[in-house]
């Protein structure tokens, strides 16, 4: 599952249209909008080599900290006892943690360890060259459920002011991970209140998704305590200071989560949350019917969020499902 020798890119859209057409009347958006004038975003293109850094990563820390926790591995001081048991990480660097953990990791990630040493090396050299920067802090790692629940990581990178979420991908079967990408039945996603009014038809009330990577997020019935949603808001809010900036970025299964957590974001009216949201995926399997198409590149139209589909050639996983399962079956789409 862990393929990154990524051989094309293709952009699903960056449309930035201002105007009358799409002015918009809440002062949420007004305000967002102005923000997206005044900040100059990089290309996207060279956004996406740190987001695919975080996508692979998030595997790592995932093997690690469930490897400490079954007790097979001493973790020392990056991550104590107390972090075992919840999942806040106390800032810890990304550097510091790996280069603390080197040889767990080698053992852990035995053929692929070469290629995460070769991303700590490329994240060391950008903090090496400005010693006031520390680059990537993983604030916050959920992953203490992975049985039953989605793991995410959330990072704080200091020097290009932003907040990432960052979603792993499948692994093996002692998690939920494939029975959440074989439930393709269509399940309706309320439509985001940014797009209620600019919609029509049934899109103003809600948009078909695939039911396993929605539940994962929005409606775990199996889920410890608040939805993975909910928890991911509360993990972000403290750390979008003034000027930063909301990323989402996850490979396969991650990638799935991490543009429907961008969908809802971007459409949200939450006053603290900032546009426009910038979603980079990796490998990312359908996620909705044309429907949510329509409503997703409205978003992108409205300058709410920037994306960016990663895909390699040949690979089957960007292809399925093609249609839903269920009694009503509907084409899915990018």
């Amino acid at each position: 599952m862990h393929v990154y020798a990524f051989l094309s890119l293709f952009l699903f859209g960056f449309i930035l249209q201002a105007g009358h057409f799409f002015a918009l009347a809440t002062d949420a958006v007004d305000s967002s909008l102005k923000a997206l004038e005044e900040y100059e975003y990089p290309n996207l293109y060279d956004e996406s080599i740190p987001m695919l850094w975080a996508s692979r990563l998030v595997y790592s820390f995932a093997h690690l900290l469930k490897a400490g926790r079954e007790g097979e591995l001493n973790l020392g001081d990056t991550f104590p006892p107390e972090v075992l048991e919840c999942i806040r990480t106390q800032g810890s660097t990304v550097v510091q943690i790996v280069k603390a953990n080197a040889d767990n990791l080698k053992e852990i990630e035995s053929e692929e360890w070469e290629y995460v040493l070769s991303i700590i090396e490329k994240i060391q050299t950008v903090e090496d060259a400005d010693e006031r920067i520390d680059t990537l802090h993983l604030e916050t790692f959920s992953s203490i459920n992975a049985a039953t629940e989605c793991v995410y990581g959330v990072l704080k990178d200091k020097n290009k002011k932003r907040v990432i979420v960052v979603f792993r991908g499948s692994t093996d079967l002692s998690t939920r991970d494939w029975q959440t990408n074989f439930s393709a039945q269509l399940e309706g996603m309320k439509t985001p209140k940014l797009l209620q009014d600019k919609l029509v038809g049934r899109l103003k009330q809600r948009v078909l998704v695939h039911r396993g990577f929605y539940n994962y997020i929005f409606n775990n019935q199996m889920a410890n305590g608040n939805q993975a949603y909910d928890r991911i808001l509360d993990d972000i809010k403290p750390f979008v200071e003034e000027g930063y900036k909301i990323y989402v970025t996850g490979h396969s299964l991650g990638a799935a989560l991490s543009s429907l957590l961008a969908f809802k974001l971007a459409g949200s009216d939450k006053s603290w949350i900032p546009k426009p949201i910038t979603c980079i995926s990796y490998a990312s399997p359908f996620v909705g019917t044309d429907g949510f198409r329509t409503a997703f590149s409205l978003l992108e139209k409205m300058g709410l969020i920037r994306y960016l589909r990663v895909t390699t050639d040949g690979d089957t996983v960007p292809t399925i499902p093609p249609f839903s399962l269920g009694l009503t079956r509907r084409l899915m789409k990018h």
